[in-house]
């Protein structure tokens, strides 16, 4: 560490208690049908959430590339963060881990150092995997999983994301107003979550993690400290009727049993993989993590079809503070596990203030493939120490102010000079008494002229209203009955032949810019036809 280094890690842990926000990150989780914003504050003894804001996409994403959906997912995000009201100076996005190439690698001991320096060159990942070719225009990391000396073994893994696929996401989170500094594989997100909330003894026993994810079922299995990845096979067709499976009421039947056992089997087979190629110690239980709405289905399909191996879903929020308002959120989803990697890469931190790692939740794997991430520590030191001058100076000022006061002003009172200006600003003060009750007086015929406009704004908005009603009413829906009261407004009601005539006229209405607020439905069934009503507040008609 230079000398520069030292003096702003000092700094910035003098600092602290500025920083309290740069401990936060605010992650941003996309779902296939939905998007969640979520600001995490991980303490030394505890985990506190301070905001969440979930809710649908009316367009189901799926796991579709970004670019597909860009302006309209940025639009989310950043309505999703307004909400939230999030205050944290960080924020951080999971990028699907079927976009990166990772790989383990066994190489001879290497000092972390010596590694650095080798891995600068692409060339240098390719005398171990000669498909290793193509890294050129590709962001490249690396971790070492484990390391010893005296067997001349380093096991390292190598993850690589195509640069625009990096910078679509960074300038997702830019376009929502966030600030990106970090940018991490989904599942490496999704195993920090896990690891971070293990006791000291579980983290040195092997644990299994299938992660069901539409178009990417993966099997994560740590073991010894070393981190092994396997895809979970499944079928095109066995995977949509997973997507079906959160409608059913009751997973019985022939059709849903052959269901179970072949994607039973696919996890068998991964599992059994991972056993033979690393030696890893076969696992008596699994957690389950889902990206679907819905778990208690999957849970019921592969419970007891693993052998001896226990199916455990993951509860992401089970130690996490949820404040009440914000309760709502988390039960939108019938699935606790759907939150791990918003929460695991919640836990990430620049740790600007220079503390030990001891002090810090513990991460299995640390890649932020943000190239500027070291810039933007720099970034976060300068500005801590920057604060601690300001505040400096503004203490400064203000002693000197109140040093200046004490002494200075009782002999200024007292002087001839001081009590011709009282009588002076007395003056002033009574002639600006005058001057309020003159303007008071016609203000309030300001406001009697401002109240005859608007309630002729408001005449002129029913006209139009009602001029354009005819050609907002859908073919399918009849009008029956029309009010228009000064105190509740403009309330409609009539008949529709589909339910979706009346979402139709709803959009319409919303969409002719005449209301200022979404209308207020009430439908129900009649027959072979759906009654509505709707209360309407227009807006006023410059």
């Amino acid at each position: 560490m230079s000398r520069a280094e030292a003096f702003l890690a000092g700094a910035v842990q003098i600092a602290g208690p500025l920083l309290r926000r740069q401990e936060r990150i605010v992650a941003v989780k996309l779902h296939p049908d939905a998007v969640s914003v979520l600001q995490l504050h991980p303490t030394i003894d505890d985990w506190e959430l301070d905001r969440l804001v979930s809710w649908s996409l009316e367009n189901a994403i799926g796991r579709s590339p970004v670019q597909d959906n860009f302006s309209y997912l940025s639009s989310q995000i950043s309505a999703a963060a307004e909400e939230a009201e999030v205050d944290g100076v960080d924020a951080g996005i999971s990028i699907p881990h079927s976009l990166f190439d990772v790989r383990t690698l066994q190489l001879p001991y290497m000092e972390d150092s010596e590694l650095a320096d080798e891995a600068e060159e692409p060339e240098f990942w390719e005398e171990f995997d000669p498909e290793l070719n193509n890294l050129m225009g590709k962001v490249v990391r690396h971790q070492i999983l484990y390391s010893n000396e005296g067997e001349d073994r380093t096991d390292v893994m190598v993850a690589s994301l195509p640069i625009g696929e990096l910078e679509r996401y960074r300038s997702l989170m830019l376009d929502a107003n966030l600030v990106p500094v970090f940018v991490e594989n989904e599942l490496f997100s999704l195993v920090n979550g896990i690891y971070a909330r293990m006791t000291t003894d579980e983290r040195f026993k092997p644990f299994f993690v299938v992660h069901l994810c539409p178009g990417n079922n993966q099997i994560i299995a740590h073991f010894r400290g070393r981190l092994y990845m396997h895809k979970i096979n499944i079928s095109d067709f066995d995977e949509a009727l997973m997507m079906e499976l959160e409608r059913v009421e009751e997973v019985e039947g022939d059709f849903w049993e052959e269901v179970a056992i072949r994607v039973s089997e696919q996890i068998k087979q991964a599992i059994s993989f991972l056993v033979e190629t690393y030696d890893v110690q076969r696992p008596d239980k699994i957690f389950m993590v889902s990206e679907y709405r819905e778990i208690e289905n999957f849970y019921f399909l592969l419970d007891e079809r693993l052998g001896t191996t226990r199916v455990v879903i993951y509860d992401a929020m089970e130690d996490v503070d949820v404040p009440k308002e914000h309760q709502k959120y988390v039960d939108f989803f019938a699935n606790p596990s759907i939150f791990t990697t918003a929460v695991g890469l919640a836990t990430q931190g620049l740790n600007v203030e220079g503390r030990a790692h001891g002090d810090l939740h513990s991460r299995l794997v640390s890649m932020n493939f943000l190239e500027d991430a070291p810039r933007i520590r720099r970034n976060r030191q300068l500005a801590a120490v920057n604060r601690i001058l300001s505040l400096a100076i503004v203490a400064v000022i203000l002693f000197s102010g109140t040093v200046l006061g004490i002494n200075t002003v009782p002999a200024y009172l007292q002087t001839r000079e001081a009590s011709a200006q009282y009588s002076a600003a007395e003056g002033a003060a009574r002639a600006e008494s005058l001057r309020r009750q003159v303007n008071e007086k016609k203000m309030t015929e300001i406001n009697v002229i401002i109240s005859d406009i608007r309630n002729n704004s408001a005449s002129r908005g029913h006209g139009i209203f009602l001029s354009k009603l005819p050609e907002l009413l859908p073919p399918g829906a009849e009008l029956q009955n029309l009010e228009i009261t000064e105190a509740n407004g403009v309330k409609i009601s009539g008949l529709a032949l589909e339910n979706a005539d009346i979402s139709r006229l709803k959009s319409n209405l919303r969409t002719a810019k005449l209301l200022r607020r979404d209308p207020a439905v009430e439908t129900s069934k009649d027959g072979d036809y759906w009654r509505f009503s709707m209360t309407l507040t227009l807006s006023r008609m410059q």
